[in-house]
């Protein structure tokens, strides 16, 4: 069965290991369950994973050995690592315990796999990277603490009675109330960035958190955003369903700030994580490679890397989808206002598409009115889900082009293939071209 992800399991509770792992593959990833230090090492240098699982263990020097083994090696040194464990806390600021999550202890398997998703999406960028060429490695780990002086956090409470924790992230933090969640969603759509979005809120109002967060995954700016949810004495299924709308983390804990201050800097870390390899990612587009203005591969560079994308996923049984995009409003453009005016159009739009697909997915351009988005590891349907969002977007925007006296509207047409075994590049954009309605 084709896969979205690959996970290395190393635990000796082999119930637990095999719970979890059904689960994992129920979602489409492939999962190896290993017992043992040695046969888990060796496997993750062979064919290293998108992440490690490094569960509970009879003895903790076990699993920290098993930590240190993965980042002491250059080949495997930066594959995300998560832990299932009970003493997990305990290892923080240990010399050598650089994970990127520490999983709850009563976080359920359903809950875990989308709560690990962002791992197997930072394993895509710098599987993305690697192959894209760029020669500027993203940083690797440090053991030490980052510094939480340049970062920003958005601390949105729905509970007024709650109050900021005391040196709160060091005190670079924003920290907003609101009376609703439409009031919520004003704030933090409004003007800034940050790093992590912390949203605070009772338990009876789940059901309003549950759709804030859908909402918040759908917003073409936030949906790379990390959201941690604070909502006291919540059940394990509002949990389930909090993680399957779009949060990264759940907190159902009242009062614990240390608890909170922890997994608010390891979702910072992470997105800084995400951040530097997302640079990394923007520096392989050059004259060379693209249109560095328009933020857009060319066709010459879209083949080949297509053709090496296509032969990693048939190794790997991964998925891969290509998107063809077709605008027929810039073709009527260049009848109406001449070339410069349909080039002017096309260019507005590989900005705009370059800033709404992830950093992952490759887009290209094949002429003024055909675009191309390569989604790695990615199901067809997720795909045409994306896309439709993009679309969407595309369509409610009015574009301004000198010269022509009205807001040009678009309405674009989208073409989705998943690949197939035999594809070729040429193959696979022909079928996603066809697609096109």
């Amino acid at each position: 069965m084709t896969n979205i992800g690959s996970l290395c399991i190393v635990s000796q509770d082999r119930e637990r290991a095999r719970h979890i792992g059904a689960f994992f593959e129920h979602a489409r990833y492939r999962v190896a369950i290993h017992a043992d230090a040695e046969s888990a090492l060796a496997a993750v240098r062979t064919f290293p994973p998108d992440v490690v699982l490094i569960g509970e263990n009879a003895d903790a020097g076990f699993s920290a050995g098993v930590l240190q083994a993965v980042r002491s090696h250059a080949e495997t040194a930066d594959i995300p690592v998560a832990l299932d464990m009970a003493a997990a806390p305990g290892w923080r600021g240990a010399a050598g315990a650089r994970f990127d999550d520490v999983l709850p202890v009563n976080l359920d398997a359903d809950a875990m796999v989308f709560r690990l998703q962002p791992l197997f999406r930072l394993s895509t960028m710098l599987a993305e990277l690697r192959l894209r060429g760029d020669k500027a490695a993203p940083p690797r780990f440090d053991a030490a603490p980052a510094a939480f002086g340049t970062v920003r956090a958005l601390y949105l409470s729905l509970n007024p009675p709650q109050t900021l924790p005391q040196n709160f992230l060091s005190g670079d933090v924003l920290w907003e109330t609101a009376a609703s969640t439409a009031e919520a969603e004003s704030i933090i759509t409004g003007p800034g960035f940050f790093d992590v979005a912390i949203i605070d809120a009772p338990g009876g109002m789940i059901e309003d958190i549950v759709a804030f967060c859908r909402d918040m995954r759908d917003n073409p700016r936030l949906f790379n955003l990390p959201f941690l949810v604070r909502m006291p004495e919540i059940t394990p299924e509002d949990c389930r369903d909090l993680y399957r709308s779009g949060a990264s983390r759940v907190l159902p804990e009242e009062g614990d700030d240390a608890l909170l201050q922890r997994e608010a800097e390891a979702l910072i870390q992470l997105q800084t994580r995400r951040n530097a390899v997302r640079d990394a990612l923007r520096r392989t587009l050059t004259e060379a490679t693209g249109h560095p203005r328009q933020a857009v591969y060319t066709e010459a560079f879209l083949v080949p890397y297509l053709s090496a994308r296509l032969a990693i996923a048939v190794e790997r049984d991964r998925a891969l989808s290509v998107v063809h995009l077709h605008l027929p409003e810039a073709l009527s453009l260049r009848e109406e206002a001449g070339e410069a005016a349909c080039r002017i159009l096309s260019e507005q739009l590989g900005r705009w598409l370059s800033r709404l697909v992830r950093v992952e997915d490759l887009a290209a351009r094949l002429t003024d009115s055909d675009f191309v988005v390569v989604l790695p590891d990615t199901l067809p349907s997720e795909a045409q889900f994306v896309m439709n969002r993009i679309a969407g977007v595309l369509t409610f925007t009015d574009f301004a082009v000198p010269e022509v006296y009205r807001p040009v509207k678009i309405w674009p047409l989208v073409g989705v293939a998943g690949m197939e075994p035999g594809d070729t590049a040429e193959g696979i954009l022909m079928r996603a071209r066809a697609n096109l309605s």
